[in-house]
């Protein structure tokens, strides 16, 4: 079962990273990486694209909404290299790197009029999806740059087959996460038996990360979801749906307290920039 296709929701508002998000999206925001021998910074989404290309993705579907468009741009390649000198090698070497992946890539820009939450997002790609099983991949979601997640993700997806597999981790403030209660499989994989968006009493404190993989029927499911929490269609409630279908829906668990981090607050995104720094200074120590 050959996983090449990911969703990647862009459409959100970036509300609490204002003002910087009035004309920015959240999702451009710099995050630290460690490339041809170079501290860099990069757009998140940049290394969300190239995390996912690296673990096997080939079909991209973007989910993008008002004041995205510097994202569509920023993958666009430039053939001049904006203008890079031979001095400046490394960068163009980045670029041609980044550039190169554009080109062996399918990518689809999906337009949405309006936010109207995280499972209608993803409902828009049912027809460029059809019935392959994909990743969905939030666009602001930092997680640190070892690729192995994604293709853990994967392995454990193809190992077991069940209808959805995603991330979870512990949290201090489940009140404002999607909540999970599980049933040990073994050491790092997960049985869902409930999951709660935003509850006012939360059954556990493990959260849902937004990296999943999913069979085509939640398209199906999202049709029939009704809008939730906050008056959206809430992927989680479609997830609940088909739990208690009796669908298996499991989960694997981030053993590092930041090893997934939504930036979608301030405090969040500097936490961000300096796990990414850190993590690209321990690199070049051990090159």
């Amino acid at each position: 079962m050959l996983i090449d296709t990911a969703v990647i929701p862009v459409a959100g508002l970036g509300t609490r990273l204002l003002t910087l998000t009035k004309n920015n999206p959240k999702e451009m925001v710099p995050i630290f990486a460690k490339s041809f021998n170079e501290i860099t910074l990069r757009p998140l989404i940049e290394q969300i694209f190239v995390q996912l290309y690296d673990s096997g993705i080939r079909n991209f579907f973007f989910i993008v909404g008002k004041n995205k468009r510097s994202i569509e741009d920023h993958f666009t390649p430039e053939i001049n290299y904006q203008g890079l000198k031979k001095k400046d090698q490394n960068y163009i070497d980045l670029l041609k790197d980044f550039y190169d992946k554009i080109e062996k890539s399918n990518i689809v820009w999906i337009n949405q009029n309006s936010p109207r939450g995280f499972g209608a997002a993803v409902l828009n790609a049912k027809e460029v999806v059809g019935s392959k099983s994909f990743i969905v991949h939030a666009g602001d979601a930092f997680v640190r740059n070892n690729n192995k997640h994604i293709k853990k993700l994967i392995k454990t997806f193809e190992k077991n087959k069940p209808e959805i597999i995603f991330y979870v981790k512990e949290i201090e403030k489940p009140k404002t996460y999607g909540i999970v209660k599980i049933k040990k499989i073994n050491s790092h994989n997960f049985k869902i038996v409930d999951i709660e968006e935003k509850p006012k009493k939360p059954k556990s404190n493990l959260a849902v990360m937004p990296i999943y993989i999913f069979k085509p029927s939640i398209f199906n499911v999202l049709l029939k979801t009704k809008p939730g929490v906050g008056k959206e269609i809430q992927l989680t409630d479609a997830i609940q749906k088909m739990i208690k279908d009796k669908k298996n829906v499991e989960a694997i668990k981030f053993l590092g307290k930041n090893d997934c981090i939504d930036i979608g607050t301030p405090e969040n995104y500097y936490l961000a920039t300096c796990i990414s720094y850190k993590d690209s200074i321990g690199k070049k120590k051990n090159r």
